[in-house]
């Protein structure tokens, strides 16, 4: 039986309930029941055994009614990124949000997508009946651990610094610091910092210690001079960058290094307009490995930070947060990659 209901699911074929129910030993209510979130007096081991099989076999509810519908449970996403024009322009944090969609799909569960700046609010947005659980990306720790105590359902946090809360993040420190390395490997040692607002807390505080850490190794300082803060409204990025140029034209600095993709590339299209030669006169690194990385000229020498798997963790562990299993308090980062493509000049090359 097991057998061909995994055939029938690798085969694009309906598992039924009736078949799911036959083979956990339950009744098909009680499949029915977890499907549609009616688990108030159901156990914490029933539940998740149902709730995995449904997963296993890919089912998929058929919401015909609206009576279904209106049972629709739902998971609160908050994105505090700050007051940007549009976080889901930044390809990271749509690819984030993707992934947590699929991801919840799988568990029958749907997205209500936020970016309230206000934890207050969020709190009270996930009192709705609906809501089981919350993921939240980019608090800094202090809201973190207010959030973690005062919250009425689960949370997980995504991209904070390690704290008494769950919290799937990147090992940012480390990727800044590569990157920092393979630089300095290519003869670069006037590193200009391009960062957000955001440097007391989170991944931007970490890409820095990481490039400082690098520098401090061979002798050499990253100064408050040195770095660079981009403002959220995009025209004054713009001019920001603008007034860079004159200085990487008289080679104060040979290298910039953003904390995004994003940013980076609209640089880049800053630095072409006023006729600055990259990366003959200026180098560029970015963060992220996003598609834009590969689309701009020269392409974007980067850290891939595989945002999809830090979002299918943090669904996974805030499902078993649900779901009432006994997890310890949890903090889990990924290993981030250097990618090198063409956007950083090899300034050892000829030289004695």
């Amino acid at each position: 039986m097991c057998y061909s209901k995994k055939r029938k699911a690798e085969e694009g074929n309906m598992v039924t309930i009736k078949e799911i129910a036959e083979e956990l030993g339950v009744s098909t209510t009680t499949v029915s029941n977890v499907i549609h979130g009616k688990t108030r007096k159901m156990s914490a081991e029933t539940r998740k055994k149902i709730e995995e099989a449904l997963v296993r076999y890919h089912y998929v509810a058929d919401y015909r009614t609206e009576k279904e519908t209106e049972e629709l449970k739902f998971i609160l996403v908050s994105f505090c990124l700050g007051t940007k024009e549009n976080i889901l322009m930044d390809p990271f944090c749509g690819e984030m949000l993707g992934t947590i969609e699929k991801e919840l799909h799988l568990y029958h569960r749907n997205v209500w997508y936020d970016s309230s700046l206000n934890e207050d609010e969020l709190i009270r947005k996930s009192q709705a009946f609906q809501v089981e659980g919350v993921l939240v990306l980019g608090q800094n720790p202090k809201t973190c651990e207010y959030l973690s105590k005062c919250m009425p359902k689960p949370v997980v946090f995504i991209d904070s610094e390690e704290g008494d809360y769950d919290n799937v993040s990147g090992q940012s420190v480390d990727g800044a610091r590569s990157m920092a390395e393979y630089l300095l490997s290519q003869g670069h040692e006037k590193i200009a910092f391009f960062c957000d607002e955001r440097m007391d807390y989170g991944s931007t505080k970490e890409k820095l210690q990481g490039v400082r850490e690098a520098l401090e190794a061979v002798g050499k300082k990253l100064e408050e001079k040195d770095i660079f803060v981009v403002p959220e409204e995009r025209l004054l990025r713009s001019e920001i960058f603008r007034s860079f140029v004159p200085r990487a034209k008289k080679q104060e600095y040979t290298v910039a290094f953003f904390c995004s993709d994003y940013y980076a590339c609209e640089a880049m299209d800053v630095f072409s307009a006023q006729g600055l030669k990259l990366p003959e006169e200026l180098s560029v690194t970015g963060f992220d490995d996003n598609p834009l990385a590969k689309l701009v000229t020269p392409r974007l020498t980067t850290i891939r930070q595989y945002p999809s798997l830090r979002a299918k963790e943090a669904v996974k562990l805030l499902m078993k947060r649900i779901r009432g299993e006994a997890v310890a308090v949890h903090s889990y980062s990924f290993p981030l990659e250097l990618i090198v493509r063409e956007s950083v000049k090899n300034r050892n090359f000829g030289q004695k």
